[in-house]
């Protein structure tokens, strides 16, 4: 069974006393019990169609504890049940039809999800569930012609959803990650409706770097900031890593990943790790090209340069702008900054219908003898004349609110 040193030769994890007790109370402390009794304790999370799919999944109808703990490591994935996931999954996959099992599977979860913090936040401030077919589709889309292992193998998302799905069930204590939690100025609360979907919402947060995933920070919505480039501006100034979510009056939406804080700067900045995405009509992510680092830029108040901010392309050929007169854009045909780029909007000057901006992933913060440390450059000096020019003297000033709420 594999030579020495090989993974089939290593201890599997044991499970935790958690997962142990839930498991026992799942099985009401027997050794067999029946699998209609499980689908009955799950009658609220599970739609009719994913019941026939965890039927597969067991493949009896009188699972023994052995079995029971079997299938929570594999939808778990466990890194030592990662060929047993492919098994169990291909089995079940064998049986159904693979897009319309995705859909299942999210409907499924979106019930699952009903229960938790981040679900009853972003409901609270109108996200819906409406692009759950959306997502299915691309979540499918590889499946449906190429080999199913290799498939299931690469989707990270579809494992994500996995474990969501079976930690529920068992009611093993265990964040979905699937949402991230959100906090809004309570300010804002009440007036702040969001541009988002939930099937957005987890695309989205699955192709942010792990650590912009847990927790977004509303800087500015246009309906509850006001439509102005100036409040758009220092709200964002100097906060951390954000993204932008834009909705053009012909219903596309779009809006781009800046790894970086926004900065009033005379020339293109930022890295690699930027992108720029659609949401609808199709869903798609933008990564760095590689041909420049035309990523990130923003200028105010300037007569021989633009105003506004722009991700990729170059001054005029943008692969997404927006003017600093306030509710104008544009989107390229073409950007060589970002592979497999197409325009974002539906026309390529377009009219801004709402825009949204959350910080995801806050400025460390400097202590006493750091800032003591850092001495201005003449790009700081640059910034700091141009913020003089907006009428601000410094970037903290009057950027946070302590009013927060999560």
């Amino acid at each position: 069974m594999g030579g020495k040193g090989s993974k089939h030769d290593r201890v599997i994890d044991p499970l935790t006393f958690d997962e142990n007790d839930c498991i026992d109370k799942l099985m009401s402390y027997k050794e067999i019990i029946s699998l209609e009794e499980l689908l009955h304790r799950w009658n609220s999370y599970l739609t009719h169609n994913m019941n026939s799919h965890i039927k597969q999944l067991f493949a009896t109808n009188k699972p023994c504890r052995q079995r029971v703990v079997h299938v929570y490591r594999c939808l778990s994935t466990c890194e030592m049940y990662h060929e047993s996931y492919l098994k169990i999954m291909s089995i079940v996959l064998a049986k159904s039809n693979i897009e319309r099992y995705t859909i299942d599977l999210l409907e499924t979860i979106n019930l699952c999800l009903k229960d938790t913090d981040e679900y009853a936040y972003w409901i609270r401030i109108g996200a819906k569930a409406h692009t759950i077919h959306q997502l299915s589709s691309l979540l499918s889309k590889n499946g449906l012609t190429g080999d199913i292992a290799a498939w299931l193998r690469g989707n990270t998302l579809l494992g994500l959803l996995h474990r969501a799905l079976v930690t529920t069930l068992y009611s093993v204590p265990r964040k979905l990650d699937l949402l991230p939690a959100i906090s809004i100025n309570q300010k804002y609360i009440q007036s702040f409706k969001t541009i988002l979907d939930l099937g957005w919402i987890m695309f989205l947060k699955h192709s942010l770097p792990a650590d912009c995933q847990e927790n977004w920070r509303l800087l500015f919505s246009s309906s509850s900031h006001g439509e102005s480039f100036q409040s758009l501006s220092a709200a964002i100034i100097d906060q951390g890593s954000t993204i932008l979510i834009i909705k053009d009056n012909s219903g596309n939406v779009f809006g781009g990943y800046a790894s970086q804080s926004w900065l009033l700067k005379p020339k293109f900045y930022g890295d690699s790790n930027c992108f720029v995405f659609s949401l609808y009509p199709n869903l798609n992510i933008c990564v760095s090209s590689g041909h420049n680092d035309n990523f990130m830029y923003m200028n105010s108040g300037q007569y021989t340069l633009p105003n506004g901010i722009g991700m990729g392309g170059q001054f005029g050929y943008w692969g997404l702008w927006i003017d600093s007169e306030y509710g104008i854009g544009k989107s390229s045909v073409s950007c060589s900054t970002f592979n497999d780029y197409s325009m974002l909007s539906a026309n390529k000057d377009f009219k801004i219908d709402s825009l949204e901006i959350w910080c995801v992933k806050e400025k460390p913060k400097l202590d006493d003898e750091e800032e003591e440390r850092k001495l201005p450059s003449d790009r700081d000096d640059w910034d700091m004349n141009l913020l003089e020019m907006a009428g601000r003297t410094k970037y903290s000033d009057g950027l946070r609110d302590e009013d927060e709420v999560k």
